[in-house]
């Protein structure tokens, strides 16, 4: 049987060279390759500016999501889950740990659009009209 998740929640100064260098490989897969998202506005230089919530497997990173934790609401992006273990209920339980590092603070978040019924089911409402990020349709969501 194989090893439940563990979550890591880390500054950006917290995260070792490693840790960093498996988050941008992983965001490299879902997004760039997966998603044919350019390498220019994945890597935006913000990170900095972010907390890290990186999930793994079998000590191996599957799940990553990153907070601006000094930002009210909470603004979470770059919400992402290893290209071969998609669709497997992975993604539900980083949001649900997403929930659980919120508690009581607000979320917000540019969701792509398709993702839509799958975070209203998690709680998050649509809060403006659609439109284009990296050239995907995205929605503005929140979750009170």
């Amino acid at each position: 049987m194989s090893d439940p998740i563990e979550f890591h929640f880390k500054s950006f100064d917290e995260l070792s060279k490693a840790e960093l260098y498996d988050v941008l490989w992983l965001r490299d897969r879902v997004f760039v390759v997966g998603q044919k998202i350019t390498a220019l506005s994945e890597v935006d230089g913000e990170d900095p500016q972010w907390h890290h919530l990186l999930a793994y497997k079998d000590e191996k990173l599957i799940g990553y999501a990153r907070l601006k934790w000094d930002h009210e609401p909470v603004k979470i992006g770059r919400i992402a889950i290893d290209t071969p273990l998609q669709n497997q209920g992975m993604g539900t339980l980083l949001m649900h740990e997403i929930h659980r590092v919120l508690d009581t603070r607000a979320g917000f978040m540019h969701a792509q659009a398709y993702l839509r019924s799958w975070y209203e089911q998690l709680g998050w409402r649509v809060c403006g009209p659609a439109f284009d990020e990296a050239d995907i349709k995205h929605l503005p969501m929140e979750r009170p």
